[in-house]
């Protein structure tokens, strides 16, 4: 068996040789990969080292953190298959965490994988999935785009797989009506029951916070909605500039500025806007609960959270993919894996 921390090696290489961590980039922090692995931080520690005397990574004096140098472009061997993968990297651990899952399953099978970072490099992302059929891929893992011209793209990359023969299997996100699998969280359910344990804690009136939207915000509106009707509770929706807040911190308001005083929860529907929501209560000194979406329990920073089931929404997404590659005929499938709430326990009324 390897040891531990070779297998640490292999996974930061692999993301390296990827593209998920570029030339010149900051990986995550020794703590961030012992609890995205499961390791102690000793294990994380070595393996690190063994990539530092390589020199692929390095420390650099007067930052702290491990940047990567540079490395050679993945080269699969020619008897091994290879799947594209396109996420976007918006908040570093989600991705990480898809990777995770989405690795060990491919990886069980002896399948390679290439990736793409679809943030901030929307336009290019068609380009790049056009360049993994050029390479050869037998499948591709593609999680829709986060951007106002996303449907022009997502559009062009379901073209591409269609075009090649290829199987593709969308991750976290769903473009409906597209004629691809889909695996994702069971958005609505994980937000209905967390807002059952907002209520059992007393709210009744919740600010809800939207940003950029996608199939898995509306999904988790619709679960605040759902509890709001049986409960016969209101809640008022506040959109704010999402890109804004992730690239500099600042709250700007896509809408009227709300009489913050009559609201007893404010809720992010996902990690960014879960920040958001403790970054309000400060801001205008509220004495209420926040809420939101998480992708493991260390990042949470709310009083209630989903915790979102990266790893084996990846791996799911992986299998699926390989049925679909093994298996031709087998029928477009939507998997929603169920989410966790933190704090652990649930109870609804």
């Amino acid at each position: 068996m390897q040891l531990k921390s070779e297998l640490i090696y292999r996974e930061v290489l692999a993301r390296i040789k990827e593209g998920f961590w570029k030339s010149g980039e900051q990986i995550f922090s020794e703590r961030q990969l012992a609890n995205l692995f499961g390791v102690s931080r000793v294990t994380v520690r070595n393996a690190i080292s063994q990539l530092v005397g390589e020199g692929i990574l390095e420390y650099h004096k007067g930052r702290s953190g491990t940047f990567v140098v540079g490395t050679a472009p993945f080269s699969p061997t020619s008897d091994a298959p290879v799947v594209g993968i396109a996420l976007d990297n918006y908040t570093p651990a989600f991705a990480s965490y898809l990777l995770e899952g989405l690795h060990d399953a491919l990886w069980k099978h002896n399948i390679h994988t290439l990736y793409c970072n679809t943030h901030n490099n929307s336009e290019e992302v068609p380009k790049k999935i056009a360049s993994f059929i050029e390479e050869g891929v037998v499948g591709l893992v593609y999680s829709p785009l986060l951007c106002t011209e996303s449907h022009t793209y997502d559009e062009e990359v379901f073209a591409l797989a269609k075009g090649a023969g290829l199987p593709l299997v969308q991750l976290d996100r769903c473009v409906s009506g597209a004629p691809f699998s889909c695996v994702q969280c069971d958005n609505s359910r994980a937000m209905y029951e967390m807002m059952g344990r907002l209520g059992n804690a007393g709210v009744t009136h919740p600010l809800v916070l939207t940003g950029i939207d996608t199939s898995s915000t509306k999904e988790r509106v619709a679960g605040i909605d759902r509890w709001a009707g049986e409960q016969n509770h209101r809640y008022d929706v506040l959109r704010l500039d999402e890109p804004a807040y992730y690239g500099d911190g600042t709250v700007r308001l896509l809408g009227e500025e709300p009489q913050w005083g009559q609201y007893d929860a404010i809720v992010g529907v996902n990690q960014v806007l879960s920040k958001a929501a403790v970054h309000l209560k400060n801001l205008h000194t509220l004495s209420v609960l926040t809420a939101g979406i998480n992708a493991s329990p260390l990042e949470v920073n709310n009083d209630y959270s989903v915790i979102q089931p990266l790893y084996h929404i990846g791996y799911s997404t992986a299998l699926l993919l390989i049925q679909h590659m093994h298996v031709p005929t087998t029928p477009r499938t939507s998997i929603w894996v169920q989410a966790s709430q933190w704090p652990n326990g649930m109870t609804l009324r």
